[in-house]
């Protein structure tokens, strides 16, 4: 009854493919980047796909939900492509399928298409150009054939993101339950690819993937910070990055290699990658002669274009909702609008989007002081809850809110940073017993790329609070929220409704520390994480029925049994805890 998480594998980004023609697509690759203005490529442009030169006769071939990167040649010479020109692509498949992206100027004269086939067979690709007089992008025909995905991962099995049915949680297209459960890293453009400062690791950014995906995490939590915001940045691998308060130019261009580079990493590795993108959420404001609205609208098409291929949940900004804590008014926050509005325009997989919410308590209460939750893109909620998370105030707030939207706990204490691992991995047990069907957890170091005490990402509390970034991929809460992943994917957990304060499913004595949601009188789910072993009664119960009941630690992973049980007109008064530590208390009625 779990998510269909697959594991370990994916497609090589170290492939060599060949055209039809029987020329290496790398080396064809590699010619085309000499010509890009001179710039100088840190990495090999890869194609997810591959160029047929037997059993198809189509132009390109890659299999289901996988990304094919198809490049294009301007036969005009523009003064500002990003700003001069747009081209669009049409795609058409089986069955009428049809699937329209935006292209995307990636230097010199290259334009590229990023398009990712949902459904198995032969495609068609025809383009349109605001300038019909070139030739290079106006009225170009492509071929695609697409074969069913072979791999081991669920989100290309079964399909990009949506939201469910009734609007609570995500699913896949195929509307399977999609287990949210997020790692944070908001400087992830500074996250080393090729190297690291850890003897025998040869990659900072590959070894936390890796080891997160090991761990059971299903997305991956980031923003494009381009500019890192402490330290000296000094060393000579730093990374690539975007310097957007001028326009996008050719300077930009091996950043967005840079970032290439790690959505196509995170996509081989099965990851949906909860997203913020176009800029720092102060930069438009700081900067009103370059960000106006018509230039975040053409940033969110780009973002669209060359990453809405990969799986993607939209996140805008950095705590842009309601308005960055009164950096932006009713007028100023029109800019951040503009660019929401582009990327849900040019998203043709309409892959959810939502607004990273300021700290509940900082000027917002719950969604109805939210300036975005009335968009028509505005799909889900990124919250944040800081302190100790007890009691459910604000829980209960986004749960009762109509029209319904997924929420997740997307930014709450991070360990070793604001709590400990019982705080961490608390946070993720407290998310989902609110019916918040998804949780992001941070770590020292990892949510702030601590690379070294002189060269931090974040100057916020560092470097006194300095954790470096392979200590805080190794802390426990991460390796805990594993068993997390494990006990609710054992269950219906989309099931499992928030029963919060009423009185006629439970009378706990401690109830600001225990949560219980449960499916009907089926099956009870109770997260105890008080300073104490008291518990309470469970209400509700079916009469002259046996349940099953058993504690399992969220520390080891493990079950303790306590054999059958039954209710006495309805209620039973559950036993104390094995230790005062927090425990989860599962009780199933048997069929």
């Amino acid at each position: 009854m779990g998510s269909g998480d697959g594991g370990e594998g994916g497609l090589s980004t170290e492939r060599t493919f060949e055209s039809k023609s029987g020329r290496c697509l790398s080396t064809q690759l590699d010619m085309m980047n000499k010509t890009r203005s001179g710039l100088k490529w840190g990495w090999r442009v890869v194609v997810f796909g591959w160029l047929s030169s037997s059993a198809f006769a189509a132009d390109f071939v890659t299999q289901r939900w996988r990304v094919a990167e198809i490049p294009l040649t301007s036969a005009v010479n523009y003064a500002d492509p990003f700003q001069d020109v747009e081209v669009t692509a049409t795609f058409t498949g089986p069955g009428g399928e049809v699937i329209v992206r935006p292209g995307f100027w990636d230097g010199g004269s290259t334009w590229r298409f990023r398009f990712a086939p949902t459904v198995a067979g032969a495609w068609s690709m025809v383009t349109t150009c605001t300038n019909p007089a070139d030739k290079g992008l106006q009225g170009v025909t492509r071929t695609l054939q697409c074969d069913d995905y072979t791999g081991p991962y669920a989100i290309y099995q079964r399909g990009f993101l949506k939201v469910s049915a009734d609007g609570r949680y995500f699913v896949y297209a195929d509307g399977t339950p999609f287990f949210y459960l997020g790692d944070t890293h908001w400087l992830f453009p500074h996250e080393r690819f090729e190297t690291s400062n850890v003897p025998g690791v040869p990659s900072q950014f590959k070894y936390t993937v890796d080891k997160r995906v090991a761990q059971g995490f299903t997305v991956f939590q980031t923003e494009s910070i381009h500019n890192p915001h402490g330290g000296t940045h000094t060393n000579a691998d730093e990374e690539a990055h975007c310097d957007l308060r001028d326009g996008l130019t050719a300077a930009d261009l091996p950043g967005f290699a840079n970032m290439d580079r790690k959505f196509a990493y995170l996509a081989d590795h099965g990851l949906v990658h909860a997203h913020a993108g176009l800029t720092w959420a102060l930069e438009p404001v700081k900067n009103p002669q370059y960000y106006t609205p018509a230039y975040m609208a053409k940033l969110g098409r780009y973002w669209a274009a060359r990453f809405g291929a990969y799986p993607v949940l939209w996140t805008i900004a950095q705590e842009i909702d309601p308005n960055m804590y009164k950096a932006y008014d009713m007028g100023t926050i029109g800019l951040w609008y503009a660019g929401a509005q582009a990327i849900a325009d040019n998203d043709a997989y309409d892959q959810p989007l939502g607004v990273h919410l300021q700290a509940i308590g900082n000027g917002i209460e719950g969604p109805d002081e939210s300036w975005w939750a009335n968009k028509p893109y505005h799909q889900w909620w990124p919250v944040q809850l800081q302190g100790d998370l007890s009691g459910f105030s604000a829980a209960k707030r986004f749960w009762q809110y109509a029209p319904a939207k997924p929420t997740v706990l997307y930014e709450a204490p991070y360990e070793d940073f604001w709590t400990d691992a019982k705080g961490a991995r608390g946070a993720g047990y407290k998310a989902f017993q609110w019916g918040m069907y998804g949780y992001g957890y941070g770590a020292n170091g990892t949510w702030n790329d601590l690379y070294s005490p002189d060269d931090f990402g974040t100057d916020y509390e560092m470097p006194n609070r300095y954790l470096s970034w392979y200590d805080g991929a190794n802390l426990p809460g991460a390796v805990q929220l594993g068993y997390l992943k494990k006990f609710y994917t054992a269950l219906q957990w989309w099931k499992l409704v928030p029963r919060f304060d009423d009185p006629a499913w439970s009378a706990f004595t401690d109830p600001n520390h225990s949560l219980l949601s449960s499916d009907g009188n089926a099956t009870y789910v109770v997260y105890f994480f008080g300073e104490n072993d008291e518990t309470g009664t469970l209400k509700g119960m079916a009469p002259e029925v046996s349940y099953a009941a058993a504690w399992f630690n969220p520390r080891a992973g493990t079950f303790i049994e306590l054999g059958t049980v039954s209710a006495d007109n309805g209620e039973w008064t559950i036993p104390v805890r094995p230790t005062p530590d927090d425990w989860v208390l599962l009780v199933n009625r048997s069929k």
